[in-house]
Parts: C-alpha cells; structure tokens; sequence
C-alpha cells in the first residue's frame, strides 16, 4: 500500500514538472500562448574579419540561446546555421572542410548550405539570415 502511495506521488511530481518545464521554457521565462512577446534585445553581430573564408564564428540566438554558426563558405557570401543537428539535437562541431559534422551519430550538413551531405539526419540545418553592415555581420531572423 505504502508503495502505491509513493509511486502516485513521484508520478505526480513528474507531471508538475514537465507543467513547469512546458510553462516556463528551458530559461524560466514563460512561454506559450499566453506568454508576452520577448522583448527586442541587442542585434548580435561580430566582425566580417572574425569569420575567414571557410572558417566560421559563433553566436547565440537571443530568443532561444541556441548557438549559430556564422560562416564565409565563399570570398564575401555569409550565411549562419543552427547548430543542433536536426537528428536529435546534438550540437555540430564548427565548419571544416566545407561540412559541419555532428559528433553525436555522424550527420554530415554542407557549410554552404546547411544541406544534409551524410544522414541520419534527413533534414538541413535550421538557416538565419545575415546582412552586412560595414565591417560588422548581423545575425538575422530564422528563415527555416
């Protein structure tokens, strides 16, 4: 009987949790269809001489903290990804030899591109857009 007491409890704390969780995000901000907009924050930009050709720099997303990956697959053409692998979500190591590799399951993504090269991934990396402001890159909104 005792058991079947604890066993409703720890399952009745688990759902508040995941309520919580669902409620307030990863971040404790309250999230959902009731939840206020966020608020515009700073732009994240870096120096255009930061990220060489076929090199990349990361930044964060400020709606979601997730960081992007800045790359210059080419003289002058910018373009930034996400890096959580559309697989399961691992993060994807930096840029290098034109692919972003995922450590996790071997996910292979074109840096150019965010185009799935080698699966299991079966979808390409989230994109953001990017505009250059003199010497400065600015991240942009998710475009996928």
């Amino acid at each position: 009987m005792d058991g079947g007491i604890a066993a409703v409890a720890i399952g009745g704390a688990g759902l508040l949790t995941g309520s919580l969780t669902a409620t307030f995000g990863r971040d404790g901000k309250a999230v959902g269809p009731s939840a206020a907009p966020a608020p515009a924050g700073p732009a994240v930009s870096v120096d255009a001489a930061s990220v060489p050709v076929g090199g990349s720099a990361q930044v964060k997303d400020p709606a979601t903290g997730d960081a992007v990956y800045i790359v210059q697959p080419k003289a002058g053409q910018y373009c930034a990804f996400s890096s959580a692998c559309t697989h399961s979500g691992c993060a994807v190591d930096a840029p290098k030899n034109g692919q972003l590799y995922c450590p996790c399951h071997g996910s292979r993504f074109d840096a150019a591109t965010g185009a799935v090269v080698n699966g299991p991934a079966t979808k390409p990396l989230p994109r953001y857009g990017v505009t250059k402001d003199g010497d400065k890159l600015n991240l942009g909104p998710l475009q996928s």
